[in-house]
């Protein structure tokens, strides 16, 4: 009976009409929804919109939020239409007659989440999308994290991956009730120079070696800089860099053979020594015993 009613929803609600997603894929959850919950997943998914991607409903069984990761497109809802690029997040509650339609030239790419629950209407009241239609993020690299990570943990299905996508549902719908709520003043140049200065170290982390550079190669001042990351961030530059540069140490350590210092090396540490301190400071073990206590012999 579960399978009859998975597949039914994957064939109503899901797929679509034939020809309009070039690749995708989706997981699923919920086989017969309980809408008493506080807050449940149906399904979610990574589509590639094909030059023709055209959905037309009059209404919905569920909420949904997508959020456009690359193309152009269009949402109309509740008589108005918007334009969908890199960035939006856009979504609508059951009772919500929606269109979302591919610009030609330039075919969509997103991410959905379709759910249910008490919580549903609050959370996207309180994003603003129930309002608005649309948002354009703030925080573009925060919001495609905690989107992969629902794809990533919904296809796993690892034990409580339910309970977890919910959760990095939630957060996500906060973070962007939280951003709403700040001042008018908060979205300012000043926040643009700092996102801007972050995805340039987020990118290129491992190749440098102080934070004067990462500000140097983003042409701003360091002391600025640094006053935007305790501003916006709550972290020092320096401490950011090092945060990313030690726990993909971490990730190295654990997944490749390559010794404690070429991964120091490669990671832009000239001292071994320096490090294995700093590492050891960080997770509380020196990489050796790192690698020791997590990995089976």
């Amino acid at each position: 009976m579960a399978k009859k009613n998975s597949e039914k929803i994957i064939k109503k609600y899901v797929r679509g009409r034939p020809g309009h997603v070039l690749d995708a894929e989706y997981f699923y959850y919920e086989t017969e929804p309980n809408y008493k919950k506080e807050l449940a997943i149906i399904c979610g998914g990574h589509e590639k919109c094909a030059p023709d991607y055209l959905i037309n409903r009059k209404s919905y069984p569920y909420h949904v939020i997508k959020y456009t990761i690359a193309g152009k497109g269009t949402f109309s809802i509740n008589s108005k239409t918007y334009p969908l690029k890199n960035g939006v997040l856009s979504g609508f509650r059951p009772s919500d007659a929606h269109i979302y339609q591919s610009e030609s030239t330039s075919p969509m790419e997103h991410i959905f989440v379709i759910f249910i629950g008490k919580e549903a209407d609050q959370l996207l009241e309180q994003s603003a999308i129930a309002a608005k239609g649309t948002i354009e993020v703030c925080n573009q690299s925060e919001t495609l994290y905690l989107l992969k990570a629902i794809m990533r943990t919904g296809l796993e299905k690892t034990p409580f991956s339910q309970q977890i996508c919910c959760s990095y549902l939630r957060i996500l719908l906060l973070r962007q009730a939280a951003d709403v709520s700040l001042p008018a003043e908060h979205f300012s140049q000043s926040l643009e120079t700092y996102q801007r200065c972050k995805k340039y170290i987020d990118d290129n982390f491992t190749g440098i070696d102080s934070s004067s550079s990462a500000a140097d190669a983003c042409a701003v001042n360091i002391r600025y800089m640094a006053r935007l990351f305790r501003q916006y961030g709550k972290i020092t530059p320096h401490d950011y860099i090092m945060r990313l540069k030690l726990n993909k140490a971490s990730t190295m350590l654990l997944t490749s053979s390559q010794s404690v210092n070429e991964i120091g090396y490669l990671l832009g540490f000239s001292d071994p020594y320096h490090f294995s301190r700093v590492f050891k400071r960080f997770h509380g073990l020196s990489p050796n015993n790192y690698r020791k206590l997590h990995l089976v012999p």
